[in-house]
């Protein structure tokens, strides 16, 4: 089984680590949503490392260390542990709406790692989506920032950097990732500005966030 032989790495330029802030916890809650299998609810504690899932038609938001969002969408399975910079978290299935503000510049290496099934990408921004269409397809949308594609050796295959939203495809069926350029799917700026006015931020589309 080839499944999480490469990942999709997300780096913010200068946030290197966590600030001080709140401990991660659910803010948003719509419908069926477990943690570690447990029925979950507004306020409960997501522990690094936790298993967090959304069933159809249901969504989540988990809020951390001050300004930082993570958007689940239906039908999403994460685990959840951006502590740990060697595995990071886990985008297993579903979609993931971001939004991080609140990361330190202490330490250096990166910050904020997310895996799935299929690629390997370094996403510098605030702001971003992403989607596991497939075991072999991630989509991965810099919504406000910049996004560096890497192949499995971590060098850099394509550079991406927008203000409003640029997506691509990442595919590996067992020959390395393959990037295309992809339309704005599976989410709009209204989603993204939901998320943001959640931890007090407001995205500016006309400036690329760095």
């Amino acid at each position: 089984m080839r499944a999480f032989l490469c990942a999709v790495v997300l780096v913010l330029a200068g946030a290197l680590g966590f600030s001080q802030g709140a401990a991660p916890a659910l803010s948003y809650v719509d419908g069926t949503v477990t943690i570690d299998g447990a029925a979950a609810s507004v306020g409960d504690a997501v522990r690094y490392g936790a298993v967090v899932r959304t069933a159809a038609a249901s969504s989540a938001e988990i809020e951390f260390n001050g300004r930082n969002a993570i958007r689940l969408s239906e039908n999403t399975t994460l685990v959840f542990n951006p502590r740990n910079l060697q595995t990071g978290s886990e985008l297993r299935q579903g979609g993931l709406a971001f939004v991080l503000k609140g990361l330190s510049t202490a330490t250096a290496g990166p910050s904020f790692l997310v895996r799935t099934p299929s690629a390997v990408a370094g996403v510098r921004g605030t702001s971003f989506f992403m989607q596991v269409e497939s075991p072999t397809s991630t989509y991965v949308c810099s919504c406000n920032g910049a996004v560096q594609v890497l192949d499995a050796s971590g060098r850099v295959a394509k550079e991406l950097a927008a203000s409003h939203h640029k997506a691509v495809r990442i595919s590996d069926t067992g020959s390395g990732p393959q990037t295309t350029d992809a339309p704005r799917l599976y989410h709009t700026d209204a989603d993204l500005e939901k998320v943001a006015g959640d931890v007090g931020v407001t995205i500016d589309w006309n400036v690329i966030d760095r």
